[in-house]
């Protein structure tokens, strides 16, 4: 018995063998085949026939995925698409770089080679969604960052325009066609219908508006929430806390309460009420009043800068003007740093203030440190990581946050950038439209 045990374990052993053999052989066999593939991917480009040789190129990746085989086939579609430039090849070709790019992302060229074709046929959206996966893929290139930022700060504006707007950059944009106001959103969507005058609208959405009849506090659904008999010129924000509103009748402007009296006082501008408290100006001085339309204290200022909401104190600063020189305070009124300048913009959400020293204009953050010296001719505050500049022929264009100019100085005028990543231009004079990004 253990000598026939021992017959069967050789005569095992030895089919084994023959199997592994038999396998091996099929394998060089296999091999041998796609490997095959390649020369007469060879032969086919020398005969011209570059159809066949990518056909060919393509069952030898069926086998084993190969960075010089793509290559060949990119080398093979350049051969194609030089005899043979019709839309069918470029659409072949760059379903092929694709390929090659799942299979090698870290290439740039097969990333390129599809950027470039889509251009060509000029498939900006295709191009963009290209060059977006090749930055997403880590692909470290100049030329494909380069076409990328292009393409994601390419814009385009809107057919209407507008003659004057009102924003406080919550959503809401009152604006004139020249003939009526109405409310729009950051999109350019109406929110409103048209009124023979439409103030700021608050965050809730509340406004003053004018019709036909009369003069109304509307909420965001239009419903009158107070009715006044007596027209408005202009309105700022209406305060949801005191229920007042800064508006402008004959000339002056005063605070109109919901039960239709006023605070005491008129003035040649005023701001919205914020904690409290309001800006305004009489005389050509700036001083501050309370809720009660008493004024605070003697002290004045040749200059309080408003924001969007008509507010004084804007985050954390207060931007204001004592002997010829802009400096920034705190909500107290005290003095931050030693920071001065001739002109300054607005704050919004704490980001950085442009402001000018002598003839050009910089930035400065809300400590009084300045972040970017004074070069550009014309400088708006930062908004929504992006801040409007002009150049010495006064056009305007915007920067980002690296302060790389993104979108050319093209426009007579431009605004802040909302969070919906829109803003309003002026490509015409006296008129403004919406831009916003092609690719969102």
């Amino acid at each position: 018995m253990k000598g026939l045990k021992g017959i069967v374990s050789v005569i095992l052993v030895a089919a084994l063998i023959l199997s592994g053999l038999s396998g091996l052989g099929n394998g060089i066999k296999k091999r041998n085949t796609y490997y095959h593939y390649l020369t007469i991917a060879q032969e086919s480009i020398e005969k011209g026939l570059y159809e066949q040789a990518i056909e060919n190129y393509k069952k030898f990746l069926s086998y084993k995925k190969d960075k010089e085989v793509y290559q060949k086939i990119m080398e093979a579609y350049e051969l194609f698409y030089q005899e043979e430039a019709s839309a069918y090849v470029r659409r072949c070709y760059i379903e092929d770089m694709a390929l090659a790019a799942s299979a090698f992302p870290q290439n740039a060229e097969y990333w390129k080679k599809q950027i470039e074709l889509y251009l060509e046929e000029q498939n900006d959206s295709k191009a963009y969604t290209a060059a977006k996966e090749a930055v997403n893929s880590r692909v470290k290139d100049e030329e494909i960052q380069k076409i990328y930022e292009e393409l994601l700060y390419k814009v385009k504006t809107d057919y209407q325009l507008y003659t004057e707007f009102k924003t406080c950059l919550n959503g809401y944009i009152t604006v004139f066609d020249g003939n009526l106001w109405k409310v729009i959103d950051n999109k350019g969507s109406d929110i409103t219908g048209m009124y023979q005058f439409a103030g700021l609208i608050n965050d809730e959405g509340k406004g003053i508006y004018v019709n036909d009849i009369d003069t109304r506090l509307l909420d965001q659904k239009e419903v009158s929430r107070a009715r006044f008999d007596f027209t408005v010129e202009d309105a700022g924000c209406y305060s949801d806390s005191l229920e007042c509103v800064p508006v402008k009748i004959k000339g002056r402007w005063r605070y109109l309460k919901m039960d239709g009296t006023f605070l005491p006082g008129e003035y040649e501008e005023a701001g919205s009420f914020y904690q409290n408290t309001a800006a305004v100006k009489e005389n050509n001085s700036w001083y501050l009043i309370d809720e009660k339309g008493e004024r605070l204290s003697s002290q004045t200022y040749e200059d309080i800068k408003l924001d969007l909401y008509g507010c004084h104190i804007q985050g954390k600063v207060i931007l204001a003007k004592e002997k010829g020189k802009y400096h920034l305070y705190d909500t107290e009124f005290k003095q931050i740093g030693d920071f001065s300048c001739d002109d300054i913009d607005i704050c919004i959400d704490n980001n950085l203030i442009a402001f000018k020293q002598g003839e050009l204009w910089g930035y400065v953050n809300t400590k009084g440190e300045i972040i970017v010296e004074p070069l550009y001719a014309g400088a708006k505050s930062f908004s929504n990581g992006m801040a409007a500049v002009s150049n010495k022929s006064g056009m305007w264009g915007f920067i980002n946050r690296e302060y790389q100019v993104v979108i050319d100085c093209r426009y007579l005028d431009a605004y802040y950038y909302t969070s919906d990543e829109t803003c309003l231009v002026s490509t015409q004079k006296g008129s403004y439209q919406i831009q916003k990004y092609v690719f969102e």
